[in-house]
């Protein structure tokens, strides 16, 4: 078999990209190639949609083009090179090619891959990126981040495949999932240039291609052990998000959940964490997410703030209606 002269270089499969306000996505396409060519071509379909063939921008080696695709789930990319006498010398595709949802998460232990049981999505349009191969893989536990101590990542179940399900079910569209989190992480721990405040901006800047709809914050416990005073937790997760937005240029949501429960923490201490919370939040681009410190009894491990199996559902579906009431509730 001869070696390819001319792929698809972007996007590959599986991918998913943020949908716009009109429902839509561009999707960039690069084709590199090795041969004789005099024009290389592209079309995508998905259900109900079909583009024409596309011509591409030929430049020493690489042609690009940028395609507009409507949110109606997965999209095959096919390709065709032509030589001087129009004849198709190559073609090539990608699959699953998807417009959707996209969200980071973040914070600290149950953000990430603390819960007792691991967790599967039950939906294979439901993604998350691994960093370790630069791809999207499906969304089961223990999710995938930079790399790090085990100790700090966990290797156990997380919320995040009830979450993708209950939206891509939802929402008839594939979802994606940037994980951040750092167990035990206390908020002073993501100061500009820590390890931890890195792992937030390099998902960040991953996603500038292909956008995304908010982050996810689910942090608090350790503050709250730490006896961390309302004003100190509310200038320092601002600073958090005023930095990430400077230093990455994305000016997209956080939905901070109120978070603070911990076996060894008092509650009065508890109680300015939550305050200093909801103090962030200014219903526009800092929006209040779930309140999980009302997810206890049955729902924890004995003795623990992280979660059992029917408190990481629990959990997940929280976020879920959250997140519908403040993104989608008003969706065509």
């Amino acid at each position: 078999m001869q070696p390819r002269c001319t792929i698809i270089n972007k996007p590959l499969s599986p991918c998913i990209y943020q949908r716009n306000n009109e429902n839509k996505a561009i999707i960039p396409i690069e084709i590199i190639y090795t041969r004789p060519v005099v024009a290389i071509k592209v079309k995508a379909t998905g259900k109900d949609v079909e583009t024409p063939w596309i011509n591409l921008e030929l430049y020493y080696g690489r042609g690009t083009v940028k395609i507009e695709l409507p949110c109606t789930g997965w999209y095959k990319v096919r390709m065709k090179a032509f030589d001087e006498d129009e004849n198709v010398v190559e073609e090539d595709f990608v699959e699953n090619i998807g417009v959707g949802e996209i969200f980071i998460t973040g914070g600290q232990s149950n953000s990430l891959n603390f819960g007792e049981v691991l967790t599967e999505s039950d939906d294979n349009r439901v993604l998350s990126w691994n960093t370790q191969i630069n791809q999207w893989i499906k969304c089961n536990d223990p999710q995938p981040c930079e790399i790090g101590p085990e100790v700090d990542m966990g290797n156990g179940g997380s919320i995040w495949p009830t979450l993708g399900s209950a939206l891509a079910k939802e929402l008839d569209m594939p979802i994606g999932f940037l994980a951040t989190g750092w167990g035990g992480a206390g908020i002073k721990e993501f100061g500009e240039g820590t390890i931890k405040y890195e792992r937030i901006i390099n998902a960040l800047n991953t996603i500038k291609e292909n956008g995304a709809r908010a982050v996810l914050w689910h942090q608090g416990e350790t503050d709250a052990v730490n006896k961390t005073t309302r004003e100190e937790y509310e200038v320092l997760l601002k600073s958090l998000i005023y930095r990430s937005r400077r230093d990455t240029g994305l000016n997209i949501p956080w939905v901070i959940a109120n978070a603070s429960y911990h076996p060894k923490a008092e509650n009065i201490d508890k109680k300015a964490i939550l305050e200093a919370q909801r103090n962030c939040c200014n219903d526009k681009d800092v929006l209040l997410g779930p309140n999980t410190d009302n997810i206890l009894g049955d729902n924890r491990i004995n003795n623990s703030a992280h979660f059992n199996l029917k408190g990481l559902k629990a959990h997940g579906i929280s976020w879920f209606e959250i997140l519908v009431k403040y993104f989608f509730a008003n969706r065509e």
